[in-house]
């Protein structure tokens, strides 16, 4: 268990005080249905390798705090780490929360709570989190249309080009008829023509 507790404290530097019980009345970084039930972890507390822990960015009366299991009635040790912000450190404090979570827990961003986001300011940072799900479908179709279009416009250059080098060709054939014979010669084995180039 204190390697575990150690772990934490070494990734989230320095400032962090742990202590242990649960954390201060506030807001859930993560969206509530994501927070595990507290009753299915009371079998696998025994012995001393289950920890829950939390971590909470406190800002005057105002606390954000990161953790994966309810706080109510947990059978295993609790751990909290806590640190103290300025009311102005907010969008800090909560982003410090968020790299948590995301880079150290591997939280996926659609687990955060978008309250505690445009609440802090973070929006312009997680867009994907804060804009409603028809809002981010709509800009996906948008980006595989452009996609598309651009496909499109790829193919149709490509069939510019060919029809440039058929023109090209035609114009050869007609000035001077041994390049007909050439041409035959490239039909006919392509790779021929390709070693040429390699």
């Amino acid at each position: 268990m204190s390697a575990v507790l150690e772990q934490v404290r070494n990734r989230l530097g320095a400032g962090w005080e742990m202590y242990w019980g649960y954390p201060p009345k506030g807001v859930y970084l993560l969206k509530e249905e994501y927070l595990s039930d507290p009753s299915l972890l009371t079998r696998q507390c025994g012995g001393e390798r289950l920890v829950v822990i939390y971590i909470a960015a406190v800002a005057g009366d105002f606390a954000v705090v990161y953790g994966r299991v309810k706080p109510h009635n947990v059978g295993c040790p609790v751990a909290t780490f806590v640190k103290e912000f300025n009311r102005s450190e907010v969008r800090a404090a909560v982003r410090a929360l968020v790299e948590y979570a995301t880079a150290v827990d591997k939280i996926p961003v659609f687990q955060i709570n978008p309250e505690v986001l445009r609440f802090a300011g973070l929006c312009d940072e997680y867009p994907v989190v804060c804009e409603e799900p028809e809002v981010v479908v709509k800009r996906l179709e948008n980006r595989e249309l452009e996609k598309s279009e651009r496909s499109r416009a790829a193919v149709s250059r490509s069939e510019w080009v060919l029809g440039e080098v058929l023109r090209v060709l035609s114009d050869l054939v007609e000035r001077d008829p041994f390049y007909v014979e050439v041409l035959k010669k490239v039909v006919e084995n392509p790779e021929k023509l390709k070693e040429c180039y390699d």
